[in-house]
């Protein structure tokens, strides 16, 4: 008991001084030697306290090799979404000089927080409060608490800022220490390693926006999760065909398909893509926090529209959803569309081109929009 007391010490005052008074920033070479040679006192302390302890882990080549082989097919998948998405070249020099340096820099810690987590399960492995704690210590120290403060100045950043950062590090935290106690040190350092270190030796990652940072942050590591105890289960215990049947990660196929196809048409990669009403000029036709379910048209099918057509558009930095109450021409001929919100009393001040429509209102399902409404700050 004395020896974990120690350990959790070292690591509560590394939280402390790295919350309230390390600032990277501020200190020369830290990343690159600092804060690598704290964590290895601390890795080291570590070793030296759980020299004694076992962790009796059996041959878990079976799980290794499938935990490397779903970590190959989320980057094959994580890479060809980048053909959806667009692709952005990641911030880090691509120099050998530089990529070694990024590598030890991060890989580095990665190794050695994995190597404390493991020794503290070692030391404390049947209490369950031993893996709760070294969970949440572990998801604070791995938080930038570099103007942290800043992801909570509003509603729509705090919310983002969580669902893109702090609820993925706190599944996939959990699932390392879940890993750990499993397969020991070898399952978590893969994992971390294959999440992390492609994004400095690529040159371009896939342009994400915070909705799909989201997804894939929380999906993987659930999948990892579903998958690997299921392997451990099946290895480790006695279980009828019944059971064994229950924990099959083939029975979450179908959550996952519908998850995909959700987010799919969330982010708008099928014909009709469903938007947030955020304000009442168009009531009583729809109304604020209602949805409109857009099908997107085509060039053709644009040229086409007439007057009564409610059509989505672009109008500065905004998209907006007006009626059409008139079709007029420019001085060449082209189409040019007057809109109106039903509730507003004059029609809007620009004039809407081909370029600008984006799609066509087919329904409206009420009420499901109101977390955009909320998220986007607009009054009451």
């Amino acid at each position: 008991m004395k020896k974990i007391v120690l350990l959790y010490a070292a690591l509560i005052i590394y939280v402390i001084f790295s919350i309230f008074w390390l600032v990277p920033g501020s200190i020369p070479m830290y990343n690159e030697v600092i804060h690598p040679l704290i964590w290895g006192a601390i890795c080291l302390t570590a070793i030296l306290l759980a020299w004694d302890s076992s962790q009796r882990v059996k041959d878990n080549t079976n799980k290794t090799q499938s935990l490397i082989i779903i970590l190959i097919l989320y980057i094959i998948v994580y890479f060809l979404l980048g053909l959806i998405f667009g692709y952005q070249r990641t911030p880090y020099s691509k120099e050998i000089i530089s990529v070694i340096k990024n590598i030890w820099t991060f890989g580095s810690i990665i190794v050695f927080q994995e190597i404390v987590r493991n020794s503290v399960i070692k030391l404390e492995k049947n209490k369950k409060w031993n893996l709760v704690l070294i969970t949440i210590i572990l998801i604070i120290v791995n938080i930038s608490f570099t103007n942290f403060m800043v992801n909570f100045e509003n509603l729509k950043d705090t919310f983002i800022y969580s669902v893109t950062v702090l609820i993925p590090l706190i599944v996939t935290g959990i699932v390392l220490t879940y890993l750990s106690f499993i397969g020991g040190v070898k399952l978590p350092i893969i994992y971390r390693l294959f999440v992390v270190l492609p994004e400095f030796i690529v040159p371009i990652i896939p342009n994400f926006d915070w909705f799909m940072v989201a997804i894939i942050g929380v999906t993987l590591p659930i999948i990892t999760f579903i998958y690997l105890n299921y392997i451990h289960i099946n290895k480790e215990q006695d279980l009828s065909k019944r059971e064994k049947k229950r924990y099959n990660p083939v029975v979450y196929v179908p959550v996952f398909i519908f998850i995909a196809v959700t987010a799919g048409f969330v982010m708008g990669l099928f014909k009709y893509q469903p938007v947030a009403v955020l304000s009442g000029s168009m009531s009583p036709t729809f109304n604020r926090g209602d949805a409109v379910v857009v099908r997107k048209l085509s060039d053709d099918e644009k040229k086409l529209l007439k007057e009564n057509d409610v059509i989505q558009f672009v109008s500065g930095n905004k998209y907006v959803i007006h009626r059409i109450v008139e079709v007029d021409n420019d001085k060449y001929g082209n189409k040019l569309f007057v809109t109106k919100g039903d509730h507003n009393n004059g029609v809007d001040v620009n004039k809407v081109s081909l370029e600008q429509i984006r799609g066509k209102a087919s329904f409206t399902v009420p009420y499901i929009g109101y977390p955009s409404v909320w998220l986007s700050g607009v009054a009451s």
